[in-house]
């Protein structure tokens, strides 16, 4: 079958994006959330991977369990397999199956999130209260907006 020129780039544009996505999997257990944040083209949407396959199915782990996005936009590593078809809730529902990834950018900064199983690293970032803000703690897991003491706001 002969494929048109725009029917080759189209293929070829979706075989590099699925090797790049693979690739990223395999690297990921050696990147930073900084890093991991700023190829998040290539880390799949959480729906979309749990259509795909079933979470029972995936590697999970600490340092290497598989990297997805959640809808809110969070990177989040499988720690612990789940029937993903039974709970079908957002990784921010399930934090024990979920480690949270941040981000030192403050341009990829979220709204902060307090999970004792992904606290926030010293330099990491995060958005409360219309501001952008950057850890000054590790195993920081208080807001910004109730103990600003361990928090710097990040000029624009």
């Amino acid at each position: 079958m002969m494929l048109t020129e725009k029917e080759f780039v189209l293929d070829t544009l979706r075989r590099a994006g699925k090797s790049a996505a693979v690739n990223l999997q395999a690297e990921s257990p050696s990147m930073t959330g900084t890093e991991l944040y700023a190829a998040e083209e290539y880390i799949p949407d959480f729906q979309a991977a749990r259509a795909a396959k079933n979470m029972l199915e995936r590697k999970a782990g600490q340092k290497d369990g598989f990297i997805c996005r959640s809808t809110a936009g969070r990177v989040v590593r499988l720690l612990q397999v789940y029937d993903s078809e039974i709970y079908p809730q957002e990784p921010e529902d399930l934090p024990a199956q979920w480690g949270f990834v941040w981000s030192t950018d403050p341009d990829k900064a979220l709204p902060f999130l307090s999970l004792s199983t992904s606290p926030y690293a010293k330099g990491d970032c995060c958005t409360a209260d219309g501001k952008t803000w950057r850890s000054k703690i590790d195993t920081n897991t208080w807001s910004p907006e109730t103990s600003p003491e361990f928090w710097e706001e990040v000029e624009p």
